[in-house]
């Protein structure tokens, strides 16, 4: 009995052994190889031990046992470096647009080579920045594939970012399966390379067209109802339905047919636009259509679409940043290249947890204009202490110039107030968003009458197109 006894003693330990050298097989196969067992092969190293319990009914398992791990660490290191396919048989590559569009969806597109005569079964993850990913895990990262021998797979994905600034991807990570299906082989590829987040360009290229488009329908109409304009531009031939008014009687007599004065609206138009980068813009602020940005992020969207409508029809444009003083200032200017300066300037910039000094900032602005400009102020009338200060400092600007104040719609004090309460709580609340929207209210009437400004206060999603639609009414009527 004893000597049965410490011959299964002595084969288990045999076997443990061998387990630890299949182990230590395991490791270097991912120290060399980067590849990672399957629980397959955890199941095959544990076989040996239900063996052994069957060796005093069939002796000839004492010749299986010894070789049997030995066996199955050379069919691992087979199946790794001689089956399967090599690393240099898979190339990785990340195709995606160096600026990114800040709450657009922005598409990475994963290409995938292989070049060996297999079909490899993989799952590939893409190493995006956390900055990026904002309310994805690695699991909506992760992507299976097959790759069929000789051809190229891509893997598409997107991404939405919620902040601006520069984000950095890493390598590209890629599991596939083993010919045996014993081992997951590893490979990094691609390369590290960063993206810049910028404002929303997709939306302000597709605002551009559509303005330009309800230009070009709308110039009869114009004409008609005499909004063309007061700048001479020149002279044509009369037609039918021109205005008599317009008749160019000595080139009449000239050229002996009818022919009017044409007009066009004055350029060189100077804007200022003004966004507050104080601590009541950091407030997060979601949209209709469920897109969450910060407040600063919207307005400025909405102020980069508005200057860029602005400066395709001639018209000077400077803007300016602030808080408690000034962050960025571009001074006036017109064209395309200046254009490109104002995205550089602002593309930078951020909140600032701060009171903005609405005196001293728009005391300085306002001795900046040498002459009657439209003054676009984008800000937001929450805090009533604040939205006084405000209101008395934008005076400076009222006597003598066009103005014009853009909020966002408070929709979330909206909502308080339309629903009915459950709970004491729920009132207070209720009577809390009474009270600031009925202060919000009143600071938006005293900005029409009082301070004579034009107010826009809509919600997010509509708010570079309401503000185009004013300025365009504003050339149509001459007022700047």
């Amino acid at each position: 009995m004893d000597q049965i006894t410490s011959a299964i003693l002595g084969q288990l330990r045999d076997s443990l052994v061998q387990i630890a050298f299949v182990l230590g097989t395991i490791l270097l196969l991912g120290r060399f190889a980067k590849a990672q067992p399957t629980w397959t092969v955890f199941a095959l190293m544990l076989v040996p031990i239900p063996l052994m319990a069957l060796t005093m009914r069939w002796p000839w398992l004492n010749w299986v046992i010894p070789i049997y791990n030995p066996l199955l660490m050379l069919v691992l290191l087979v199946d790794a470096f001689f089956l399967s396919t090599s690393a240099n048989q898979l190339s990785m590559h990340r195709a995606m647009s160096r600026k990114f569009s800040i709450g657009q969806p922005n598409t990475v597109i994963l290409s995938l080579m292989n070049t060996s005569g297999d079909t490899v079964t993989a799952v590939v993850r893409d190493s995006a920045p956390l900055g990026l990913r904002d309310g994805l895990s690695w699991d909506a990262l992760t992507r299976p594939v097959q790759i069929p021998p000789y051809a190229q797979q891509e893997v598409a994905y997107e991404l939405t970012p919620g902040h601006r600034g520069v984000f950095r991807f890493e390598k590209i990570h890629l599991r596939y399966r083993s010919r045996l299906g014993l081992l997951w082989l590893t490979l990094q590829g691609g390369r590290p390379e960063s993206v810049k987040v910028m404002p929303d360009l997709r939306r302000l290229k597709w605002l551009r067209v559509m303005a330009s488009k309800a230009q070009s329908a709308g110039e009869l109409q114009k004409r008609s109802l005499g909004l063309e304009g007061t700048q001479f531009s020149g002279l044509r031939h009369y037609f039918a339905g021109d205005d008599i008014r317009k008749m160019a009687w000595q080139a009449t007599a000239k050229l002996d047919v009818p022919v009017v004065r044409t007009f066009t609206h004055e350029v060189e138009q100077p804007i200022l636009v003004l966004l507050d980068a104080g601590r009541k813009m950091q407030v997060p602020y979601q949209s209709a259509s469920g897109k969450r940005l910060q407040k600063y992020d919207w307005a400025l969207n909405a102020a980069l679409a508005f200057m860029t409508v602005a400066i395709d029809r001639g018209d000077c444009v400077g803007v300016g940043v602030f808080s408690n003083k000034v962050i960025a200032h571009v001074p006036m200017g017109g064209g395309r290249h200046h254009l490109n300066r104002i995205l550089e300037a602002l593309g930078e910039t951020s909140v600032q947890a701060i009171q903005p000094d609405y005196e001293a900032v728009m005391l300085q602005f306002s001795r900046s204009l040498k002459r009657r400009a439209l003054v676009v102020v984008f800000t937001d009338l929450i805090d009533p202490l604040a939205s006084r200060n405000l209101l008395s400092s934008l005076k400076s600007f009222s006597s003598n110039h066009l103005l014009m104040v853009v909020t966002l719609a408070d929709n979330e004090a909206g909502q308080h107030v339309s629903t009915l309460p459950e709970s004491a709580y729920d009132a207070y609340r209720q009577g809390v968003a009474l009270d600031l929207s009925a202060m919000r209210q009143q600071a938006l009437s005293v900005l029409a009458k009082v301070n004579n400004a034009i107010v826009i206060d809509v919600q997010a999603d509509a708010l570079d197109e309401a503000l185009i639609q004013q300025y365009l009414q504003l050339k149509q009527r001459s007022r700047i």
